[in-house]
Order: structure tokens, then C-alpha cells, then sequence
């Protein structure tokens, strides 16, 4: 069993590493069947930062943005420090028409890892 993370660095309840796996690695191109995994994981452990984020990913890649937000949104409460949620949102606001809030999230995810090649570029970017 592994602990997923919850708000306030308290651990989540333990999740079975056969659960866990559908965070890692969905199959390719089977997104019916990760967005399936992932939600029956979510039910059974609502506090795993980590599994939002995937799914929160699924979405951006279905093109499923107001979805996606919503995961993201759940993402960052449980994680605030979780720089990849951070630079979804900032592509969706990019995509969106909304340069400048966008430049806001590439910001905050550099403060949190300033080691974040595409956040650096956008940043640098003229807006």
C-alpha cells in the first residue's frame, strides 16, 4: 500500500499499488479506459493529489478543458505546490485568450520549480 497526499502534508488513506498504477502509466490511445481507472480511484481515495492531476492531464489531452479545470482546481487544493497542475492551467488559459493571468500561473509554477523550461519561455515570450 501507498499513501497519497492530502492538504496540509497529512497523509491520505493508503492506496493498493494496483490502483496506484492507473496514475502511472494508462494504455496508449485507451483513454476510455484510464478516465474509467482513475474516477473508480477517486472514489475510493478522494485525498490522492496525484490521481486528480492525471486525470486533470486525460482531460487536457481530450480536449476537455472545463473538466480539466476541475481537476486541476481539486489538484492544487490538495497539493498547492504541484507545478504540473500549475502549468496545465496556464496552457488553458493560453489557449483561452488570456495571456496575462497565464503568465501569472507560469510564474507561480517557476516559484514553486525554477527549473521549468517551458514556463521560463513563456514568461520571456512577448505577451
Amino acid at each position: 500500500m501507498i499513501s497519497g497526499s492530502s492538504s496540509g502534508g497529512v497523509p491520505a488513506p493508503p492506496v493498493s499499488v494496483s490502483r496506484a498504477r492507473s496514475v502511472a502509466a494508462p494504455a496508449p490511445s485507451r483513454y476510455d479506459i484510464a478516465e474509467t481507472r482513475l474516477s473508480a480511484l477517486l472514489r475510493s481515495a478522494p485525498d490522492f493529489a496525484e490521481a486528480w492531476h492525471k486525470r486533470a492531464a486525460l482531460y487536457y489531452l481530450l480536449g476537455r478543458d472545463d473538466e480539466c479545470l476541475g481537476d486541476i482546481r481539486r489538484t492544487l487544493e490538495l497539493e498547492p505546490r504541484h507545478f504540473a497542475a500549475m502549468l496545465h492551467f496556464a496552457e488553458i488559459l493560453l489557449g483561452s485568450g488570456a495571456p496575462d493571468e497565464a503568465r501569472f500561473a507560469f510564474y507561480a509554477a517557476l516559484c514553486v520549480h525554477p527549473h521549468l523550461p517551458r514556463a521560463r519561455q513563456a514568461l520571456l515570450d512577448k505577451p
